[in-house]
């Protein structure tokens, strides 16, 4: 639980903007840009080296003969800190699409190896008939990429995942991180498997004992395939001596099971996102 419950005053801070003609890329003479029709699979299966991810590109001005794809293990729009993928040929509406295989050779990682929770920066860059190019390093990563009309496609992330074991996931865990304050870092608490196929119970974790109620156990849905964590909304999993804990829209998460961790962000009412990082013993 959070140590200390009150009302908080909330300032509004309203920043106004001009919005920029769509055409604007045009008026300033500056080629074209790569714009995003449909975003498919973002997640790396951490042991698969032929894992895929990808998404679906068209382009706004001037023609475009290829798009090369580059990656980077952080985010930066400093060109030479990106490896290139590949050069892929341009025909309208283009399928862009890297393997982890491809993404930890050009960073000279171990293919199938890579790490859980790793996300690696990908970056598009039309290259034009006549030769020009542009990414985000030579256009507006501020004023293009970050207003949406105009949808650009230059920069995506891809995050390395593993599938679920169910088998391994009950245990005795390591917190080594807890926003809602229940446990300190270093502590042990204990994991089991949901009641359902797929789930984990969290309700020896949150709340802990010492301050709270299990009122409905705090229960995770995991896909087998990635990983990747639900949990219910309007779930009241702790009673804190009168103040209810019940989840809301917006937790997310991961189950590592190949690396026995589970981080995952659990909004709660009144309280917004709390994060809950463990690490099986």
């Amino acid at each position: 639980m959070k140590k200390a419950y009150s009302l908080s005053i909330f300032f509004i801070l309203l920043i106004l903007s001009c919005n920029k003609p769509e055409d604007f890329y045009d008026e300033l003479g500056q080629g074209s840009y790569l714009t995003l029709v449909k975003q498919n699979n973002a997640l790396l299966n951490a042991l698969d080296p032929a894992s895929i991810v990808g998404q679906v590109v068209n382009s706004y001005g001037e023609p475009v003969e290829s798009v090369n794809l580059y990656v980077s293990a952080t985010a930066t729009v400093d060109k030479t800190k990106w490896k290139l993928l590949k050069n892929i040929p341009f025909s309208g509406e283009t399928t862009i699409t890297t393997s982890n295989s491809e993404v930890a050779t050009a960073l000279g990682l171990t293919p199938g190896a890579l790490a859980p929770g790793s996300v690696f920066h990908l970056y598009n860059e039309a290259v034009l008939k006549d030769g020009r190019k542009f990414g985000s390093y030579n256009t507006s990563d501020v004023d293009l990429e970050n207003q949406a009309p105009f949808n650009a496609a230059l920069h995506w992330a891809a995050t390395v995942v593993c599938p679920y074991d169910a088998s391994t996931i009950a245990g005795t865990y390591e917190v080594r991180r807890d926003d809602w304050q229940d446990w300190g870092v270093g502590e042990q608490v204990q994991v089991s498997a949901g009641a359902g196929a797929n789930q984990v119970d969290l309700s020896q974790v949150w709340p802990n004992p010492a301050f709270g109620d299990v009122v409905n156990p705090l229960t995770l849905n995991v896909d087998p395939t990635t990983g990747v964590v639900t949990i219910p909304v309007g779930v009241t999993f702790g009673n804190y001596g009168g103040f209810m804990a019940i989840t809301d829209p917006g937790s997310t998460g991961f189950i590592f099971s190949c690396t026995g961790q589970i981080n995952i962000r659990v909004s709660i009412r009144g309280q917004g996102l709390n994060q809950l990082n463990l690490k099986k013993l």
